[in-house]
């Protein structure tokens, strides 16, 4: 599994609409599911920044060479 498909699947579980992109007008005639793009960005830089901070440090890729 590659880093930006871990970053998806963090965001997902966080917001379980992050797949559905509505417009700012769509806010007003939604039951507020769904995020605008820059919501969706917003949440992405935020688990990128979880992940690259908290995560990678303790995760083995398979790809990396075993010492």
């Amino acid at each position: 599994m590659t880093r930006e498909q871990i970053i998806h699947n963090m965001c997902m579980t966080f917001r379980h609409d992050y797949g559905l992109e509505i417009s700012e007008d769509d806010r007003m005639y939604t039951l507020m599911s769904g995020m605008t793009k820059l919501e969706r960005q917003g949440l992405y830089r935020s688990m990128s920044q979880i992940f690259d901070n908290d995560i990678a440090p303790y995760m083995d890729f398979k790809n990396e060479s075993i010492s």
